[in-house]
């Protein structure tokens, strides 16, 4: 058995190892970066109410989230690393369970003499399923294989009470049914469940099942009690549950398609769709036949229950753990999603096992280890495709194309990216389906006014509001453009229209200012931003831009006071570290800059700003040497940063290593448009060892920008004087 055990961690760390480095997805960020709460072992039993965040009523899931920010904070590997150690113990707690099952009187006789191999198989296939993937690598989703472990450990601690009488064994049955309804409301199902596998496997009937156990079933059946106390300080969850956008029958009859989706994924594990959206299936055929399918199916496990109840169990495993997110209660964010798969796949595989060693015994452990090898390529493949946010974005608008949701976070990392034109044709095409959907009409406004401006997204640009020369990458927008340009204009409009219908929505109202401050209107832009902070006054995110967007108008004082705010709530922003020690710099308030920005250095060593802006603050303290070299490990890390090597030219000329200042002065040039301060600069760095014609030259092209650069008029003056008495032979 410890070989089993060993060979099925193996398999599944084998095909999740790539799964490692996939990022923060949908709403990870909420559930961790925003999420106050994991922050402290105090507060990580009080996740946030009424929001609609996946840790919402669900404590042990905050737990363990508090877990991991301890441990590595922010960083979304630790939390990968997280899901496959919770998706190993439930595989392990399956096989248990399996194993266990097949050795009762009731099943011994037909599989106890391959037990362990059968409860491999089981585990094996459930665990290395691709249809696993979204409750393993999408990292919030590990409500899902949580409330897994909890609910299939449950089941292994039952059987193991039931067999000979124990005291410790119903106790942590019991106190595992009580995690997991922290952890998961399906749940819910549990108590139920186990009643029926009491009286499938080992009492034979229910009243025996009660007589013998009753205490257990009742102990089970009061942790209902705590979900109910943790659905309702839950606040409802938001929005994200109830009637208010989707009605009980429209959502009960969408199912039925959905489930024989969910059915045809676990058996042919292809074109698995990450995010459905809130779809509502209203084509009557595709209603009808789902639903005839379903109904024929669960009729089928009603009597099997009672003519083969070993059977039958499993077909009741699989409609009621469905039961609490597919039938009348509406998940109105997804209305369909795949990670509800994670539990009744055991009952599909549990099937396939012990049909394929039934029927084709002498070849079944080929074949199971076959379907092995199969199902983990497949996950490993599927993990590929989670490998960017764009990657499993994509993917999702290939295969699900009216997803309006799917289309709008498509566009925002194509915006991220600088895409515009992507980005555009996305949001254009989710207004296609939802003319009225203010997200992506506020989205698509701004990339319109991006594009128009020649700039990316003030909240992707923040880096050079303050590290020193933008040698030309941005455009002046004057007001004339911006009210000639017909793309300026509409772009304006349809931020407007998404404030209207919507007034109260400070993400709208914060976009609206980074557009205006994208226009070269950084006053305005303060404006829509402080309004924004004084309706949503914890958002980081929007503390942030207005603390950035102010130092961009020399208002210094009150940037810092807002970069403070957002270090208070997260003290670990390498972003905000690195613009607030750079304002500072900039203040004259070199040690505390320093110990900021060595702070970011520390906290994200791969992180070429945060190098380049600690290098000159050091230089302007004194710390010649450790300057260059910071401003030196910039470069290595991103060599096209124009501060950075600016800056270390600079460096390096008054430091008299003039030939390595030319090196990075000529590299700047090729990477950012010529100034006449680049090139005078040049020159002079030209003239200093002797290569006069080419400062003369340097000098002319600097001219040449702005005929009234003094500092290259001057300078050409003293070096052609020099060159009439002194002639190059």
């Amino acid at each position: 058995m410890a070989l089993a055990v060993v060979l099925l961690l193996a398999a599944i760390f084998a095909v999740y190892a790539n799964s490692l480095h996939v990022p923060y997805l949908l709403d990870d960020a909420d559930s961790i970066e925003k999420n106050d709460t994991i922050k402290s072992f105090s507060t990580a039993f009080f996740p946030p109410r009424n929001s609609g965040v996946t840790v919402s009523g669900r404590p042990l899931l905050n737990l363990t989230l508090a877990v991991n920010y301890r441990l590595h904070g922010t960083n979304a590997l630790g939390y990968h690393v997280g899901n496959i150690l919770i998706h190993m113990g439930a595989a392990l707690a399956l096989f248990g369970l399996v194993r266990r099952t097949l050795l009762l009187p009731s099943l011994a006789s037909r599989f106890g003499k391959h037990a362990t191999l059968l409860a491999l198989g089981v585990a094996a296939l459930w665990a290395l399923h691709p249809l696993q993937t979204e409750s393993v690598t999408y990292i919030i989703q590990r409500a899902e294989s949580l409330v897994g472990l909890c609910y299939l450990f449950t089941s292994y601690a039952f059987v193991r009470a039931v067999e000979k009488p124990s005291k410790l064994w119903p106790a942590i049955t019991v106190v595992s049914c009580f995690l997991g309804m922290a952890a998961k409301e399906v749940m819910a199902t549990a108590p139920l469940v186990l009643f029926l596998y009491d009286r499938t496997f080992v009492s034979g009937t229910f009243l025996d099942s009660w007589k013998r156990h009753r205490g257990l079933h009742i102990a089970l059946a009061s942790s209902w009690f705590l979900l109910l106390v943790l659905v309702i300080s839950s606040g409802g969850r938001g929005t994200s549950v109830g009637y208010s956008v989707v009605s009980w029958l429209d959502y009960l009859l969408t199912q039925g398609p959905g489930i024989t989706t969910y059915l045809a994924h676990a058996l042919f594990p292809a074109n698995l769709v990450f995010d459905y959206g809130a779809v509502v299936e209203k084509r009557p055929l595709v209603l009808v036949g789902g639903i005839l399918i379903v109904f024929a199916l669960l009729t089928g496990a009603i009597l099997l229950l009672v003519k083969k109840p070993k059977v039958g169990f499993l077909g009741a495993w699989f409609f009621m753990i469905l039961a609490p997110t597919s039938s009348i209660i509406p998940v109105v964010t997804q209305t369909l999603a795949d990670h509800r798969m994670y539990l009744p796949l055991a009952a599909i595989v549990a099937g396939v096992v012990t049909l394929t060693h039934q029927t084709i015994k002498r070849y079944c452990w080929g074949v199971l280890l076959i379907f092995s090898l199969v199902l983990g390529v497949a996950t490993v493949q599927r993990n590929i495709t989670y490998k960017t946010s764009i990657s499993i974005w994509e993917d999702t608008v290939h295969k699900v194309p009216d997803n309006v949701r799917a289309l709008n976070n498509l566009g925002l990392f194509y915006l991220a990216a600088n895409r515009l034109e992507d980005a555009i044709w996305c949001f254009s095409r989710a207004l296609q389906f939802v003319p009225d959907y203010p997200v992506a009409s506020c989205n698509l406004g701004r990339s319109l006014i991006y594009k128009e401006t020649n700039t990316t997204d003030p909240r992707n640009s923040q880096n050079d509001f303050i590290d020193g020369e933008s040698f030309g990458q941005k455009s002046i927008v004057d007001s004339d453009r911006v009210n000639d340009n017909e793309n300026i204009k509409q772009g304006l409009a349809l931020i407007e229209k998404a404030i209207q219908a919507d007034p109260a929505n400070s993400f709208f109202i914060a976009l609206y200012g980074n557009a205006l401050l994208s226009l070269k209107q950084p006053e305005k832009a303060i404006l829509q931003l402080k309004k924004a902070a004084a309706l949503d006054p914890n958002n980081r995110d929007i503390l942030f831009d207005l603390a950035n967007t102010l130092a961009r108008v020399d208002r210094n004082e009150e940037a810092a006071t807002h970069f403070q705010t957002v270090l208070r709530l997260k003290p670990d922003d390498v972003e905000t570290l690195t613009n607030y020690g750079s304002l500072l710099r900039r203040m004259g308030r070199l040690n505390e800059s320093i110990s900021l920005l060595q702070t970011a250095v520390r906290l994200r060593p791969d992180v070429a700003r945060a190098h380049s802006n600690l290098g000159v603050a050091l230089l302007e303290s004194g710390r010649t040497k450790e300057g260059i070299h910071s401003l030196e490990e910039a470069l290595r890390l991103y060599p096209n940063l124009p501060q950075a090597r600016y800056n270390l030219s600079n460096a390096l000329a008054e430091a008299g290593r003039t030939d390595e200042a030319i090196v990075h002065l000529e590299a700047l040039l090729k990477i950012a448009p010529p100034t006449a301060e680049l090139l005078s600069n040049l020159g002079v760095l030209y003239a200093r060892v002797g290569r006069l014609e080419d400062a003369v030259e340097q000098m002319k092209r600097a001219l040449a920008l702005d005929p009234n650069h003094d500092a290259a008029k001057e300078n050409l003056a003293k070096i052609t004087a020099y060159l009439q008495k002194h002639p190059v032979k």
